[in-house]
Formats: structure tokens, C-alpha cells, sequence
């Protein structure tokens, strides 16, 4: 399903559903079930798609045309709801955002990331759950299947480095608003190079959060001859490199430790086993739970994430333990798609069931 509009917080001529729907072709190719003709820019009806299930992954719909929103797709077929992101906070308000009624209410299965959120699904849509007309399931999150034993045996990332030297991945935030968390983009980013620049036992992989670096610019924040001239200095030093790949696993299973600012790839960067500097937000207590928050090494200047690195370069790394407990918490045995595969299945066998 493409998104024809440009993205939501921020508008990018760039970012349109050319880029989406060419990437959902190369991966799934005559398997995929097309909901628009690009030649004749027209959508296709979903009754002659003969859907039985659609996944949506996210509860805000306004890049979709109204007949493949949830409330009317819901006439064509049964509308699954899986997450696109793991709720790193307890707040009650995220949950009402992710899981919120006017969306949900069209949902006929809803697949929790976490035994939390479904407990407040459980709750909140008491009512239709136990008439039978919504299911709920705390099956995982399906991102994390990703994450498999012996994943740093089978690197992919093409990058090499020095033995000894220790590699840092830096996270900053894709928008600067105080409200979302905002950014050390501009902080510290010629601090970080020039660390790289002067010091060649570091390793620094810089990885923008794909919104980022035009954001930066759309804002005003800087231009985008300032931006070419930042991101080059990172091509011409030896032992720093911006990361444009499209799956992070391998460059954070090749990776020493994460920098970063509130993002939920820290969570992701739990399994690695390695540990996180998180640079400090006036409202991260907003984002994150208290059992996460203990996971991190909590920095705010530039001398203090030195300090830290450092100190983990010396083995000694106190939080390692409490990290290797919340990822186990977070990542239940088994996989999450999986899982959800087999309450579609079960669901699929009890219609035919009872239409016979």
C-alpha cells in the first residue's frame, strides 16, 4: 500500500510512495497484492481483492485513502492491528495514542507488543473482547525475530576496523522540539567528528534516523550545502563513516557501544548485550519505564561521554547484567510472527468451521 502524501510531521518532496511502494515490489515481486496503478494513478477497489486479513501498523490513517482505512476495509475483510514500534514508556497517554479508540474500534485481532499493552487493551476494550467481535494477543514484537543467536558471526555490514579499536554508533534524534525529546544533533556533531578526526582507536559510525538530516534542513536549522560539507568530513576520515543501510542489526552486533539520544533503537541495541550512553532529555522520564532508564549510562556534555566511553573501554561495565534481565523481558522466547501466524491460522480455521 503506498503513501502518497508527503510524511506527516514534515514535508519532504522527497519522501512519497514512489520510494515505499518500489520497496515493498523488490521484496515480495508478483507475491504482492498491488492496491494501486501507478500508470493510471488510480486506487483499486478492495472488494475485488478478495482479502481475507489486512495488517495495518499504524494507528494514524490519514496517509490512506478513506477506502483502505480501517473503517472501511473492515467491510472487506478482517482488519489486524501489529504496532510499528515497541512503547519504550508506561505513560498511559502513549498508549491512548497508539491503541486509540476511533482506530481500534475497526480492529477485529490486535497482536501487543508487550504483556503490558495488553493488559490495557484487555481493559480498555473490555466490552467488544469478551462479545467476541475483537481479539486481543500478547504475541511479541515481530521486529525482534531479526535479532537471532549468532547474528555477530554473520556480519554483513561491509565496514572492517583495526583490532583494538572501539567503534561507537552515534543516534541523535531526528527533530530538535523540546516535546518530542529533541536533538544533541547540533550539540555536539563537531565534537563528535573531530573525536574521530584526532583519535584513530575510535571507530564512529554516525546513523541519522532516516527523517533527520532533511529535517535539519527544512527547519532552517542549516542549510543543505552545510549539511554536504558536515557529512564529508566523515568520507574523508579513515575511522568514521555514515551509516546508510537499510537494516541496522549488523552494524550495531559490530559495534562497542551506542551514543544516543531518546530513540526506541535503544531498545533494539539491548540485545546486542552492549552498552548504551544516552544523552539526557529534560523530559525523558516521559519515555521511558524506570527498568530501562537504570539500562543506561545517563550523560549531559560532551566531557561526560568521553569520560563514559573510556571507562567501558576498560571492560568495566556495572549495567551489563541489568541490561542482559529488561532484554529478556522485552523479547519473549519464541517468534512473535510466528505467533501471530498461528492465531491467524486458528482464527481462519474457526470461520471455516462455522460457515460449514
Amino acid at each position: 500500500m503506498p503513501e502518497i502524501e508527503t510524511a506527516y510531521y514534515i514535508k519532504l518532496k522527497e519522501v512519497k510512495w514512489q520510494r515505499i511502494y518500489s520497496f515493498g515490489e523488490k521484496m515480495f515481486g508478483d507475491e504482492a497484492v498491488r492496491t494501486y496503478n501507478p500508470e493510471t494513478g488510480e486506487w483499486l477497489d478492495p472488494e475485488t481483492l478478495n482479502l481475507d486479513y489486512v495488517f495495518l501498523m499504524r494507528p494514524f490513517e490519514t496517509y490512506l485513502p478513506k477506502m483502505y482505512r480501517a473503517s472501511d476495509l473492515r467491510r472487506h475483510a478482517k482488519v489486524c492491528y501489529v504496532t510499528y514500534s515497541f512503547l519504550v514508556t508506561s505513560r498511559p497517554e502513549m498508549e491512548q495514542l497508539e491503541y486509540n479508540t476511533h482506530f481500534i474500534r475497526n480492529v477485529s485481532m490486535i497482536f501487543c507488543e508487550k504483556q503490558g499493552t495488553l493488559e490495557y487493551v484487555n481493559h480498555k476494550f473490555a466490552e467488544t473482547i469478551c462479545s467476541g467481535d475483537q481479539k486481543a494477543f500478547f504475541c511479541g514484537y515481530p521486529q525482534y525475530d531479526l535479532i537471532a543467536p549468532g547474528k555477530e558471526d554473520s556480519l554483513l555490514w561491509p565496514r572492517q576496523r583495526e583490532e583494538g579499536v572501539f567503534r561507537m554508533i552515534w543516534t541523535p534524534r531526528w527533530t530538535t522540539d523540546p516535546k518530542l525529546g529533541g536533538s544533541h544533533f547540533f550539540d555536539y556533531k563537531d565534537q563528535m567528528i573531530g573525536w574521530a578526526e584526532k583519535n584513530a582507536s575510535i571507530d564512529l559510525v554516525f546513523r541519522p534516523h532516516p527523517l533527520a538530516l532533511a529535517n535539519y534542513v527544512s527547519s532552517g536549522l542549516i542549510t543543505k550545502k552545510e549539511q554536504e560539507k558536515y557529512l564529508a568530513r566523515y568520507t574523508e576520515c579513515e575511522n568514521a563513516a555514515v551509516d546508510r543501510t537499510t537494516e541496522y542489526y549488523d552494524t550495531f552486533f559490530s559495534s562497542d557501544c551506542l551514543i544516543t539520544d531518546i530513540s526506541a533503537v535503544m531498545l533494539d541495541y539491548l540485545f546486542t548485550g552492549k552498552p548504551i550512553v544516552y544523552c539526557t532529555s529534560p523530559n525523558d522520564q516521559y519515555f521511558f519505564t524506570p527498568e530501562l532508564h537504570e539500562c543506561l549510562y545517563k550523560v549531559e556534555s560532551f566531557d561526560e561521554i568521553i569520560k563514559v566511553v573510556e571507562h567501558l573501554r576498560t571492560g568495566d561495565d556495572p549495567k551489563k547484567e541489568l541490561r542482559e534481565k529488561v532484554a529478556r523481558i522485552l523479547k519473549p522466547e519464541g517468534s512473535a510472527a510466528g505467533s501471530i501466524l498461528s492465531e491467524i491460522k486458528k482464527d481462519y480455521n474457526e470461520r471455516r468451521h462455522e460457515s460449514c
